[in-house]
């Protein structure tokens, strides 16, 4: 019996759509972060102003605390700010990947009986494949494979995700280029450290065109059958 992938272009758009709701997530609560230094000022100013001071009170000491204060809220908002990005960057991966696992086993279920509510990532790649497509082949995977190597390396930290994004990506592990210290490194996890990677708004904007295009790439059709899909499931003890 024959399978098919059928890219119908409606749907192919709507997850497209579904990706630029990440940019318009992001652009609407980074304005959050946009005044953070004066917030701190403000915050510092206030403590200062209403401190219950008395006669005795040494008002440089209370200045001095209050300013304090300020550094630490300051340091706190900066790496929720940084943070903000790259759980951004994340949830951009995680939506495509969903989106290509829902969609290949929504197709399956038109062809053969699937046991599966949910295949990983790897299953997918080889029903493709089954189907005439490598999904590495296509034009915007460089981009995705980056895409998942970053999201692997916020999530774990070091590893051999990150060992693969530093030979690609080696800015994102340098602060000061010319010191060629290694951030991550230095500060041993991601979202504790805003400086643990340099990764950039226009990069998430680069990854979100790269998810979209990934769609654009697609064929309207592709084809195989039940046999095959079933022996290579079995071979790959999937």
């Amino acid at each position: 019996m024959e399978t098919q992938l059928y890219f119908w272009k409606p749907l192919m758009e709507k997850h497209k759509k579904e990706l630029s709701l990440v940019e318009g997530y992001y652009n609407r609560t980074k304005l959050q972060f946009v005044n953070i230094e004066k917030e701190t000022d403000d915050y510092a100013e206030s403590l200062y102003t209403s401190y219950p001071a008395t006669e005795d009170t040494d008002q440089a000491s209370v200045a001095e605390w209050a300013t304090e204060q300020g550094i630490e809220m300051y340091e706190t908002l900066s790496i929720m700010k940084s943070n903000h990005l790259l759980m951004t960057i994340s949830m951009l991966y995680h939506i495509w990947e969903q989106q290509l696992i829902k969609f290949t086993i929504r197709e399956l279920e038109n062809h053969l009986k699937c046991d599966k509510k949910a295949l990983v990532y790897s299953e997918v790649q080889l029903i493709f494949k089954l189907h005439g497509i490598n999904i590495v082949d296509t034009k915007s995977w460089k981009k995705i494979r980056e895409l998942k190597f970053l999201v692997n390396t916020i999530k774990h930290g070091g590893g051999d995700s990150a060992e693969k994004l530093r030979k690609i990506r080696p800015d994102y592990f340098k602060f000061d280029v010319i010191s060629g210290t290694d951030t991550l490194e230095l500060s041993g996890s991601v979202l504790l450290d805003e400086y643990s990677l340099q990764v950039k708004e226009s990069d998430l904007f680069n990854y979100l065109e790269a998810t979209k295009s990934f769609w654009d790439e697609m064929p309207e059709r592709a084809f195989s059958d039940v046999e095959t899909i079933i022996r290579a499931f079995e071979e790959n003890d999937c």
